[in-house]
């Protein structure tokens, strides 16, 4: 069940924070907000539950974690978890219902035939990076009682368009290699995942800084810089492995700034 949810570290630690960091920015923590921040976690990681029985990005481990339990009973424990999510997010407030919902809806069309995202060039990437970063950012924020501000919106907007671009690396074949060839596919791709990612620090360093002043949009901006580090290893795994470990140590560190601030 851990390889089949995507759990294992540091994949587990991203969807706690994903799920949550949102309302720190309203800097409510109540029983309402526990069960929104839950009801995003559960959505998140059922959406892996699909990916897994339409051998969306499977792994050995995966693989045969569905042959053992079945994919039949995979799916169904999806419908399962998406339907617990969404009965969480209702007992909450519908704000927080259309926001899980969005969530779910874009996990679908992500795995499931006749739409199936995941086939669509950046369409996936985007619909992955809304549905696991976006959409639970603002409907934490929502469930804490946040009010409309601009700055906020542009925090949010860039963190999406970071994991946007880290998920579109990650998913460019043979990147190495063909960069190096010069190959014009792979160098249009390279070339519009570093466009996301300088959009994505430019919007969240003017996020912070708008609302908190330019020493923290400078912390800010470093933490989610540290990614840049980990997409020049010769290794696939490793590339995602400490990828995604700078992505959730950057999260923990937007997520610290308006409780420290």
């Amino acid at each position: 069940m851990t390889y089949l949810h995507r759990l294992d570290h540091p994949f587990g630690v991203h969807y706690a924070c994903a799920a949550s960091w949102g309302a720190c920015y309203a800097t409510r923590f109540d029983l309402a907000v526990v069960l929104a921040v839950l009801a995003n976690f559960v959505a998140i990681i059922s959406g892996n539950l699909l990916d897994a029985h339409a051998g969306v990005r499977a792994t050995d481990e995966r693989r045969q974690a569905v042959q053992e339990i079945g994919a039949r009973r995979v799916l169904a424990l999806a419908v399962v978890e998406m339907v617990f999510a969404l009965a969480l997010a209702v007992a909450v407030s519908w704000r927080v219902a259309i926001g899980v919902g969005l969530v779910l809806v874009l996990h679908l069309a992500h795995s499931l035939e006749p739409i199936r995202l995941e086939r669509r060039g950046y369409a996936g990437p985007v619909a992955l990076a809304i549905a696991t970063g976006l959409l639970p950012s603002v409907t934490a924020y929502a469930a804490a009682g946040g009010r409309a501000d601009p700055a906020v919106w542009l925090l949010f907007s860039g963190a999406a368009a970071l994991a946007t671009g880290q998920a579109l690396w990650w998913a460019v074949p043979g990147r190495t290699e063909d960069i190096h060839t010069g190959s014009r596919a792979v160098l249009h791709a390279v070339d519009e995942t570093t466009q996301l990612t300088v959009g994505g620090l430019l919007l969240v360093g003017g996020g912070l800084w708008f609302r908190f002043g330019p020493l923290w949009a400078a912390v800010g901006v470093v933490a989610c810089s540290a990614f840049l580090l980990a997409r020049d290893l010769p290794a696939a795994g490793q590339r995602l492995r400490y990828g995604m470990s700078t992505a959730v140590a950057s999260t923990i560190v937007l997520a610290s700034i308006p409780l420290l601030a």
